[in-house]
């Protein structure tokens, strides 16, 4: 294994070098200080420090008023306890308003709308603190674009499609159990993701990525002694090492590819999950009701029983699962009966 030795008294391995697109101003948060236990993994020894610049302090500040947004809404919920939230923080939700339109206060979804512009803003200045860095640097654009992915995901599920379905109340409320209710309602309530090809096609991606991370870094390690860990000059110049690894893996699978291809090979299976996700989330509710019928029709999926796809197709509407905050937050804290649950018969406590 590799070792880094940290030497007593080891200089920063950077400079500050503020980037004339900013203006000149370049923070940094913390002083550079070594740990050397992190030597006996073969890891760079340095901790810090983090550059920001123009837009890097932007995106702190608009994340922090995000979450102080989230957080105020999470007191009210449990009126103004702030005890009471920490202790059922897991339950606690910012939920969206209903519509399209601006709420009319902040516990009507007031709340969810200010924390959302707020971390919307916050990723939109870090993806241009990213794209700087790439300019400074004259790197070519392929970490940017791997980050436009993902905000794409992320816009599709907190914008895009709430757009498109003609409601704020399509997005996943803010909070833990919030986040994880709306994705397993989403695929009931839309006949079952699995059978989405979207999602099917990400899955493959999202494995893939991760079988392909886990090959690469394997290889890269067994034959490192052999210079292989040098990457950016193997890919100019090959040698025994690279030459190795891809001979083990034309013998192991017909197939191979070399230190340049390699990466590509990981960046397009890793920008593939999130944009299949994307036009997976983006199609379901909007070009297909039902995946599991849309699975029946295309000859996907082989049809549960005797039920029809016409039964299938009328059955009723679930029935609202959204009360006012006022009742809901009452019924959490008092105990009493939560939304959607039927009422006691007559003569029961």
């Amino acid at each position: 294994m590799p070792t880094v030795i940290a030497r007593p008294g080891l200089p920063p391995f950077e400079t500050p070098e503020p980037s004339p697109l900013d203006g000149g101003l370049g923070w940094r948060i913390g002083t550079p200080f070594h740990v050397p236990f992190l030597a006996r993994f073969g890891v760079s020894t340095q901790l810090g420090t983090i550059w920001l610049g123009f837009w890097g302090v932007l995106s702190v500040i608009f994340f922090f008023a995000g979450l102080a947004i989230e957080t105020a809404g999470g007191i009210y919920q449990m009126q103004g306890n702030v005890l009471m939230m920490v202790k059922y923080f897991a339950n606690v939700q910012v939920l969206p308003p209903e519509g399209l339109g601006m709420p009319h206060s902040l516990q009507d979804g007031g709340f969810w709308i200010g924390t959302l512009t707020c971390w919307a803003l916050s990723v939109i200045c870090w993806a241009a603190r990213c794209y700087e860095r790439l300019l400074r640097f004259q790197w070519r654009p392929y970490l940017f674009f791997a980050y436009m992915s993902a905000i794409l995901l992320t816009s599709t599920i907190w914008v895009f499609r709430p757009l498109v379905m003609g409601s704020w109340a399509e997005a996943p409320g803010l909070g833990l159990n919030s986040d994880l209710d709306w994705a397993q309602n989403f695929s009931v309530l839309w006949g079952n993701l699995y059978y989405d090809p979207w999602h099917m096609l990400a899955i493959f991606f999202l494995f893939g990525s991760t079988m392909l991370w886990g090959m690469h870094g394997a290889t890269i390690l067994a034959t490192a002694a052999e210079g292989s860990h040098k990457e950016v000059a193997e890919i100019k110049d090959m040698h025994s090492g690279s030459h190795k690894s891809m001979l083990f893996w034309r013998w192991t699978m017909g197939f191979n590819a070399n230190p340049k291809t390699i990466h590509d090979w990981l960046w397009w299976f890793s920008v593939g999950t999130v944009l299949s996700s994307s036009i997976g989330i983006i199609t379901t509710g909007t070009v297909t009701h039902d995946w599991y019928v849309w699975g029946v029709d295309h000859g996907w999926v082989q049809q549960y029983g005797p039920i029809t796809r016409d039964a299938i197709n009328g059955r009723p509407e679930p029935p609202p699962i959204r009360s006012k905050p006022e009742q809901a937050n009452n019924n959490f804290l008092t105990g009493g009966p939560t939304v959607g649950a039927p009422a006691p018969a007559q003569g029961q406590q």
